[in-house]
């Protein structure tokens, strides 16, 4: 596992890929049902909460998926009730 304090090398075909939720609402396990396949090609994960619980977010660095594939999942879960908002990008 590496430390926060660690660089990450991270290759050209790397996309950020995020979701943001009200609090409460973030469910990861459905989120890594809808990156399935592509779950081995996550190099990091990152959970927070902003300072004023306005809002929860997930960001992975995913590498070696197509945009095709990140655009129909963040379609799947911008259908979803309890996502605010979906994102990647290069």
């Amino acid at each position: 596992m590496l430390s926060p304090r660690e660089p990450i090398l991270v290759c050209a075909t790397a996309r950020t890929f995020g979701v943001r939720c009200r609090p409460g609402q973030l469910q990861v396990i459905t989120l890594w049902q809808v990156i399935g396949q592509y779950a081995s090609h996550v190099r990091r994960c990152r959970a927070v909460a902003n300072s004023g619980a306005i809002y929860e977010e997930m960001s992975l660095i995913l590498t070696w998926v197509p945009d095709d594939a990140l655009i129909a999942m963040a379609n799947r879960l911008a259908a979803l009730p309890w996502v605010l908002d979906v994102w990647f990008c290069p």
